[in-house]
């Protein structure tokens, strides 16, 4: 699971659900996964969102989550549409975690 890669942990990616109410998450955590959650499931970005972000990160950051985001998206959109096993490893680790707690 990509969270794990990055050193999200088993609290963390089970809390993205209720991030806003989690002691888990600081306030740029809990930025990131509200802009993570409209790009995915609206499209679009609030303007007030967006004018948060641009306060805490340079722009060439901001593409950079942007594109994360897309392309998780993606990723995730293709594994959906052909019903894509993981190999061996990977469910070791993913363990429990077989689903994405924010909707993606």
């Amino acid at each position: 699971m990509l969270g794990r890669s990055v050193g999200l942990t088993n609290a963390e990616i089970a809390a993205m659900s209720d991030a806003e109410n989690s002691p888990l998450f600081n306030e740029i955590d809990r930025q990131v996964l509200r802009y993570s959650t409209m790009l995915t499931t609206e499209n679009r970005v609030p303007d007030d969102l967006y004018a948060e972000l641009s306060a805490r990160f340079a722009k060439d950051e901001l593409v950079e989550l942007c594109f994360t985001i897309g392309l998780a998206a993606l990723v995730n959109r293709v594994h959906a549409t052909f019903r894509t096993d993981v190999d061996g490893s990977t469910a070791e680790s993913v363990g429990d975690f077989s689903f994405c707690p924010i909707g993606c």
